[in-house]
């Protein structure tokens, strides 16, 4: 199963913080000018009016990136799209790699004040033909949400499916860390 679409989100370390989207209007701006983050970087687009939308959204070729406040959970997600082939571990490790490159691109600005947390991270298949989200799909690619937590946070992670079988949302889950590690460590989990 080798979806279209894969996105990663790292949440906000306090869920209860107040988020300035249009900090992120300056920043992701920066970003395109100044090649902060990996891929084709077109546009920003402004969300901030849809309340628990997309926030505001780095919007490139290849893949899109955005302080999403989906579920009223704050967070950044890239979104890799255009996917055509390969394997899903490889997949996975380069969503999270551009993931987790984005949230350290953020902080290192430093401008929004915002901070993640490095223990949880949620993974979906955004594609539901291929990946539709039922027990079996779940089934199907629960072993490979396994080996992610395992390359991404080391031993002990967990894995927790997301959006039960609702079939209208997406196929996901979230993977669990049993201790929090910085950025750097997370990246270099993902090098081979």
């Amino acid at each position: 199963m080798i979806p279209k679409r894969i996105s990663v989100k790292l949440f906000a370390a306090d869920p209860e913080a107040e988020v300035d989207l249009h900090k992120y209007i300056r920043v992701f701006h920066e970003f395109i000018r100044e090649k902060k983050v990996e891929g084709l970087l077109i546009d920003v687009a402004d969300y901030s009016h849809v309340p628990e939308g997309p926030g505001v959204v780095l919007i490139g070729h290849d893949v899109d990136y955005s302080i999403d406040l989906n579920g009223g959970r704050a967070g950044l997600m890239a979104l890799a799209k255009r996917i055509e082939g390969g394997n899903l571990a490889d997949l996975f490790d380069d969503v999270v790699r551009k993931c987790l490159l984005a949230v350290k691109a953020v902080q290192e600005d430093g401008s929004t004040g915002m901070s993640f947390s490095t223990a949880r991270l949620r993974v979906q298949l955004v594609d539901r033909l291929a990946a539709p989200n039922s027990d079996e799909g779940y089934a199907s690619v629960q072993p490979e949400f396994e080996a992610l937590a395992g390359r991404v946070f080391g031993d002990g992670a967990t894995v927790e499916r997301v959006e039960g079988d609702e079939p209208r949302r997406v196929l996901g889950a979230e993977l669990c860390a049993n201790k929090s590690d910085d950025l750097d460590t997370l990246l270099a989990r993902l090098e081979r």
